[in-house]
């Protein structure tokens, strides 16, 4: 079935009846099947959590505010990069993160024929690049200025807003993926990728 936007008509030719214009025919509806990928990515979130979970434990024994101001920056900058590495690295050379591969989703580019660039798996995960470099500076500012006490920080109203931003964020990101026959979140309309599962 095509349809002509001069004329609006619907037909089943390849020329409108009405202008002479070519058609082309309309995409074919989605596999459904194919983008139920929602309990899959949560499953990948999770094993891609224990993956990294070494570094929440060394967590606990390098943020200690006795270590120097050198070493706690050193690590932070680590820390909380880890994971959107981890996550831009492995989606632009496969598409999948460990996660994912166990769950077989991969993501692909809108076309669906090829893996995301490197550009478009740093786009995926810029709104946590974002609040996890804000989190960064702020985390150094207190190192500098010696307001750090462990954990105490993570009670301060800058803290406070950015775990509120990082919630927010996350509710977006499931909110558009709820809202959409491909179940794209906004990460992926952002990025242009599409999440699939594997046959």
């Amino acid at each position: 079935m095509s349809y002509c936007l001069q004329c609006d008509l619907e037909t089943t030719d390849a020329v409108c009846p009405g202008c002479g214009t070519e058609l082309e025919p309309e995409p074919p509806e989605p596999v459904v099947g194919r983008y139920q990928t929602i309990w899959p990515r949560i499953r990948a979130g999770c094993f891609d959590g224990f993956v990294l979970a070494p570094l929440a434990f060394a967590d606990g024994f390098l943020s200690s505010p006795e270590r120097g101001a050198l070493l706690l920056i050193a690590w932070a900058a680590i820390s909380y990069s880890a994971y959107w590495l981890y996550s831009v690295l492995l989606h632009a050379r496969g598409g999948q993160t460990l996660g994912k591969r166990a769950a077989h989703v991969r993501v692909l580019d809108l076309s669906e024929e090829r893996i995301p660039t490197l550009r478009q798996a740093f786009l995926r995960d810029s709104g946590y690049i974002l609040l996890n470099g804000l989190a960064l500076v702020y985390f150094v500012y207190l190192v500098l200025t010696r307001q750090y006490s462990g954990h105490a920080a993570d009670a301060s109203l800058p803290a406070r807003v950015l775990a509120c931003a990082g919630l927010a964020w996350f509710l977006l990101e499931v909110t558009t993926a709820l809202t959409n026959p491909k179940r794209r979140a906004v990460h992926d309309l952002i990025a242009g990728t599409v999440v699939v599962r594997e046959a």
